[in-house]
């Protein structure tokens, strides 16, 4: 029976593909022009300020038009979960994604790297060590084998814990027999624990009614996540634990990609950048704002603690990261190697 279940599952997968493949044919072919068409899907709501910040990659690559490249946007989900994004993307059928790391963790094991609590010391740390770390630029190539690889991040901010009750996260304790919602990964579920609260794994999409019912007492997100998910509303404190910085990445498909000329993907890894760097310098604007509108809904927020007791706490799960073998230890290595502000040595390449 099981295994029945299993081939209808696959069954149905597979004719969504064929599906969305027969609808890019039929728009490709009445619409045929010497351009490249690259079509990037991602599940950020369309209107929204982070969607209208990944449409600027399309006005990028739109500026040089002797490049032949065209990006078409599918916003808001609508080609499906990220889970089927990358599989789409990996068939060849979709381009390109912009998609959680956590979501790639389930294609590649070693992208989990970013859901591990404390990688990153600090938002200038973050920056730097996904621009400049050598292992990082390898994981991005690390799954061309597997249909795709990666060109590029979307600076995403720190995830912070937020409750029910007016409390400062200040320690582990303050979590203890409190539901909290996480994102359905082991790291981030472990993290949870290890944290002093108990972890209920679902989408995001299931946060704000949670909530509301009282099957979690708290969560841990972004500030947009009080403003947009509307859960300003239902929370009395944010803290700013910080514990995380889970960036999004933006994936291509390898068969799209051999497709392209040298300059044609340096032009695009270019606009990729162009588009990371506009989004960074409204990043810190756009989450101040939506401060200021979750306190004037009557949330209070809590800044500037000490997270010394949660740094020890999640130290086993760093462990835990390295002890899977040599490739993991190097690529969590070189990340800190940026925690100061270093870079490179000088002499290197």
């Amino acid at each position: 029976m099981g295994s029945s279940k299993k081939m209808i599952g696959t069954a149905v997968s597979a004719a969504g593909l064929l599906a969305v493949a027969a609808t890019f044919v039929s728009v490709v072919s009445a619409n045929s022009t010497d351009k490249i068409e690259i079509r990037l899907a991602h599940n950020q709501s369309a209107g929204s300020e982070i969607a209208d910040s990944i449409a600027k990659f399309s006005e990028f690559v739109a500026e040089d038009d002797s490049k032949n490249l065209d990006v078409k946007i599918y916003a808001s989900g609508v080609l499906g979960s990220e889970k089927e994004e990358i599989e789409m993307v990996q068939a060849g059928i979709l381009d390109m994604a912009k998609v959680s790391s956590n979501t790639i963790g389930q294609f590649a094991d070693e992208y989990a790297i970013f859901a591990v609590p404390y990688l990153f010391v600090n938002q200038e740390h973050y920056y730097t060590a996904m621009e400049e770390s050598e292992k990082v630029q390898e994981l991005f190539q690390s799954t061309e084998d597997d249909g795709f690889i990666a060109i590029g991040y979307y600076a995403n901010g720190s995830r912070n814990f937020y409750l029910k009750e007016d409390a400062p996260c200040t320690d582990p304790s303050v979590l203890k027999g409190k539901k909290i919602r996480s994102m359905p990964s082991s790291t981030s579920m472990d993290m949870i624990s290890n944290m002093g609260g108990s972890p209920v794994p679902m989408a995001a999409s299931e946060t704000y009614t949670s909530l509301q019912q009282g099957i979690v007492d708290g969560a841990e997100n972004t500030e947009l996540a009080l403003t947009v998910d509307g859960h300003q509303d239902l929370v009395k404190s944010y803290t700013y634990t910080e514990h995380q910085y889970s960036p999004d990445i933006y994936i291509i498909s390898t068969k799209t990609w051999e497709k392209l000329s040298q300059e044609q993907r340096e032009y695009l890894m270019e606009c990729m950048r162009r588009t990371n760097d506009n989004f960074k310098n409204l990043y810190n604007g756009m989450m101040e704002e939506a401060i200021k509108e979750a306190e004037s809904h009557g949330v209070n927020v809590y800044r500037d603690i000490d997270k010394s007791a949660f740094i020890e706490a999640v130290s086993p799960i760093h462990d835990e990261f390295c002890g899977r073998g040599e490739s993991y230890k190097l690529l969590y290595e070189d990340i800190q190697k940026y925690a100061q502000g270093g870079t490179k040595d000088e002499g290197t390449e």
